[in-house]
């Protein structure tokens, strides 16, 4: 039975997202209130019908539901939601009571770990939140690049001493993942907040082959040199993008690309021949 129980745990940390995620809540509210009326003392249909109230906003109700199924089975298979609950309503403490309560009985669930993260960052437990982010890394293969930036940013908020440490953390990402775009670039940010602009640029000149030499790579490069001296490199990067814009379909992002280019050119003067 306890091993069911676990089971049904990793389950019931999914339902948020799948049952939210279907079209039309009010379809599956109905799905579940019939479920409910076929099997009164079933506590699965209670959480499920829960977590959709809980996300459309129906705070009440998916409480009321929640309470009754505590008491139609484990009531630690209710503490996840619970704990979600009480975060969308700005109630972290007990948000992180029910996480903790859910985790002492499944401490390796992904989606429990990545909630008591966001709880405790809204907390300012930094240091717990960034910890708890790590766990969270070691027991889920190929997290959200976003998740990454999240405990990065909770360190790099402590200033200067917190800038290599996110560092370190965005590099364990991509030793795990590859390269990754949104990761290199919040370091590329990092790097210059931390004034390394050699490394910032080594770390850019890496997305290269990964962004395929694109235009806003090459006036991110561009930028970049200008900030080194490095002008006659600039310029070359800044005419290719130029060059390489009148190719593409012109939208709005692009034409606003164009505008930035023509005004750092314009900010240069004419070539002097570097």
């Amino acid at each position: 039975m306890r091993r069911l129980a676990l089971l049904l745990a990793l389950v019931l940390v999914g339902l948020p997202t799948s049952a939210a995620a279907h079209p039309g809540s009010s379809v599956q509210i109905d799905i579940q209130t019939k479920r409910i009326e076929a099997q009164p003392d079933a506590q699965l249909p209670y959480i499920a019908r829960g977590a959709i109230y809980s996300h459309d906003g129906a705070y009440e109700l998916a409480l009321a539901d929640f309470r009754k199924a505590e008491t139609l089975g484990e009531p630690f298979l209710v503490a996840y939601e619970l704990g979600l609950l009480h975060r969308r309503m700005g109630k972290f403490e007990m948000a992180l009571q029910y996480l903790d309560t859910f985790l002492e009985h499944v401490p390796a669930a992904p989606p429990a770990l990545e909630q008591r993260a966001h709880v405790l960052a809204e907390l300012e437990r930094t240091d717990e939140a960034v910890a708890t982010f790590e766990q969270l890394f070691g027991v889920q293969p190929r997290p959200n690049p976003g998740l990454y930036i999240a405990a990065a940013k909770l360190l790099a908020a402590k200033g200067q001493a917190g800038i290599e440490p996110a560092l370190a953390l965005l590099d364990r990402g991509m030793e795990r993942q590859g390269i990754l775009p949104q990761l290199q670039q919040y370091a590329v940010e990092l790097e210059l907040a931390g004034g390394h602009e050699a490394r910032a640029l080594a770390r850019l000149e890496s997305l290269g082959p990964v962004l395929g030499e694109g235009p806003y790579w090459k006036v991110d490069m561009g930028e970049l040199l200008l900030k080194q001296g490095k002008t006659a490199e600039a310029r070359r990067y800044l005419s290719d993008a130029s060059n390489q814009l009148t190719t593409l379909r012109p939208t709005r992002a692009r034409q606003e690309l164009a505008q930035r280019i023509e005004q750092i050119q314009e900010a240069l003067g004419p070539s002097s021949g570097g």
